[in-house]
């Protein structure tokens, strides 16, 4: 009887503790850019894909085994960037695709950090978006303009409205006197679903939009109910 009684306490133990066996486990988590990207930082124009001059090689050099950035705020922001770019189309470069589908993720995550800008601006409006699809089908966006959360990379320091978005990085003047990199931190309203994938889609305006780096915060695997209650059951039935 007190084997059956401390059985059932178990299982209770187990299914009132499931939401915490799913807790995040990791404080940052980098998401692998290379399968998806179709542009690149050595030796080319990011913006277009094709050879010629390059302009972030110093980030490459410093965040290329990942690098932790400040200006978001009071926490640094570890990215790392790999000579692996995601570009979009806008009119002045409309030889790139309207968008990038299928950014593998595979994990939940309280936070979303992307490091982006554009190549020109399109003020006034969304020049392009992040679309977070969830493992239940469902979706989220978050739309990026010019002087809001985005802007054109040459640009820095100018001010963004976005609490949440902020230049992070500046180059020493290889190129121009102010280029850059923003980052902005998007805070996921369905933490505990498994992203699966997350899309760059232009809005087709004049701004060229481009992807460096994306780093998950508190960042776990699923982890079901049955995989957790499997697990437990086979500890139970261990002869005592």
């Amino acid at each position: 009887m007190k084997l059956k009684l401390l059985v059932k306490l178990m299982v209770l133990v187990v299914l009132s503790t499931v939401t915490v066996s799913m807790a995040f486990s990791e404080q940052f988590a980098f998401v692998d850019l290379k399968p998806s990207a179709n542009s690149k930082i050595m030796k080319t124009n990011w913006w277009t894909g094709q050879a010629g001059a390059t302009d972030f090689e110093e980030a490459l050099d410093i965040a290329k085994n990942g690098h932790e950035f400040e200006g978001l705020g009071d926490v640094k922001i570890p990215f790392k960037i790999e000579d692996a770019v995601l570009t979009v189309f806008g009119s002045n470069s409309a030889g790139n695709p309207k968008k990038i589908e299928g950014i593998n993720i595979g994990k939940a995550a309280k936070t979303i950090y992307f490091l982006h800008m554009t190549a020109w601006e399109n003020v006034g409006a969304p020049s392009y978006k992040f679309i977070m699809h969830y493992d239940d089908g469902s979706t989220e966006e978050l739309l990026m303009e010019s002087n809001i959360n985005s802007d054109n990379w040459d640009q820095v320091p100018a001010p963004l409205k976005d609490k949440n978005s902020a230049w992070v990085w500046k180059e020493t003047a290889v190129t121009v006197a102010n280029g850059g990199l923003i980052a902005t931190k998007w805070d996921n309203p369905k933490a505990s679903k498994l992203i699966k994938t997350i899309d760059l889609v232009s809005l087709e305006t004049v701004a060229v939009p481009a992807l460096f780096a994306l780093t998950l915060g508190d960042a776990s695997a699923a982890v079901t109910i049955g995989g957790k209650l499997a697990t437990t059951w086979s500890y139970l039935k261990v002869d005592r």
